[in-house]
């Protein structure tokens, strides 16, 4: 009896292994032939995306600010004639399209989604000097990460829409070789109107928690690999208690131990994935019921809330956002492809 047992519960392993490599490979053919867009002949990629009223908004290498309208095929320099570094992330709140400086020293570029308005500096010019990570809004209510000034990170709020900035009133200092990872823009969010989320990675990496728009901060260590270039670099809450970070070393973009995590708790505990995508992932989204992890070695999803992964395209690929029907992943040359979203 123990034999047969044995042997059903070994069978029915390797037809679910053999299920998921089936489907893995389907997402992959499928998607080898989707469309690509050229957004610019610029030699510069796109670490944030958004799509908007058929229109695709990048913030690239080269400090420019595109909106590519899909109907037309046309791409506008939304910064036409204004001087800006690396831009890493970009917001819309209403109708205003905001372009996060990270370079030597951090700004923001307000546009209305057409033409650039105005440059935004916090009070007490809290970003000079400072490598900015991240940005995200709920409402009118924003958070910007920075990595650490004088033995603490630089954490900023904004209540009117991102007119205005403050630095939070809880300091939280950087333990060694501790910082922000800019790869897509999503080390950071904001679950509600006084909720502040935000990871980091090096030698230290941690999950940090504020429910009173940054006053005080709850941590919690994440088990990534220790060195200078793993640790948490995307985290996406699908709600308060339930959300997926991922990571990795990307210096070692193909391992793909302790990668990706999920929470069932808030961000108390994090348990490894089951079954890890193939490597390092700088971003993580969630549409239609389904994760998505990109990185340089390709997509991968998963339906079951960061357990399992499987492939879902092959390439490399720094960010990517969605819409109803459609998965736009950036990649090299000022291109972005766009897949068809899983049905779940």
């Amino acid at each position: 009896m123990k034999n047969s047992m044995h042997i059903s519960a070994t069978s029915l392993l390797l037809a679910l292994t053999f299920s998921s490599i089936a489907q893995g490979n389907k997402f992959q053919r499928r998607n080898e032939n989707a469309p690509v867009i050229q957004y610019t002949t610029e030699k510069c990629y796109s670490r944030s995306v958004l799509v908007k009223d058929s229109v695709l908004y990048t913030g690239n290498s080269n400090g420019k600010l595109y909106a590519y309208d899909m109907r037309s095929g046309k791409t506008v320099n939304l910064l036409e004639n204004k001087k800006f570094e690396e831009m890493r992330d970009i917001e819309f709140v209403g109708e205003h399209l905001f372009g996060m400086q990270s370079g030597s020293y951090g700004i923001l570029a307000k546009t209305n989604g057409k033409e650039f308005q105005d440059y935004i500096i916090p009070s007490g010019n809290i970003w000079y000097n400072v490598f900015l990570d991240g940005m995200d809004f709920y409402g009118k209510t924003g958070f910007i990460m920075g990595d650490p000034k004088d033995g603490n990170f630089t954490l900023s709020y904004s209540r009117d829409g991102g007119n205005k900035w403050f630095q939070c009133e809880g300091q939280v200092s950087n333990m060694d070789e501790e910082a922000g990872f800019a790869a897509s823009g999503t080390n950071v969010q904001v679950l509600n109107d006084s909720t502040f989320i935000f990871v980091t990675g090096g030698k230290k990496s941690r999950f940090f928690i504020s429910k009173d728009i940054g006053k005080t901060w709850e941590s919690t260590s994440l088990p990534f690999l220790t060195s200078v270039t793993s640790g948490a670099f995307s985290i996406h809450m699908i709600d308060p208690m339930n959300g997926v970070l991922v990571g990795g070393d990307y210096a070692n973009p193909d391992l793909n131990r302790n990668v990706a995590f999920y929470t069932e708790d808030g961000g108390k505990f994090w348990l490894n994935a089951e079954e890890q995508p193939r490597g390092y992932r700088s971003c993580v989204i969630h549409a239609n019921g389904i994760y998505y992890a990109c990185g340089t070695n390709g997509i991968d999803f998963s339906s079951d809330g960061g357990i399992e992964w499987t492939p879902f395209a092959d390439g490399n690929f720094f960010s990517m956002c969605a819409d109803e029907k459609h998965l736009y992943a950036t990649m090299k040359e000022g291109k972005v492809k766009i897949m068809d979203l899983i049905k779940k």
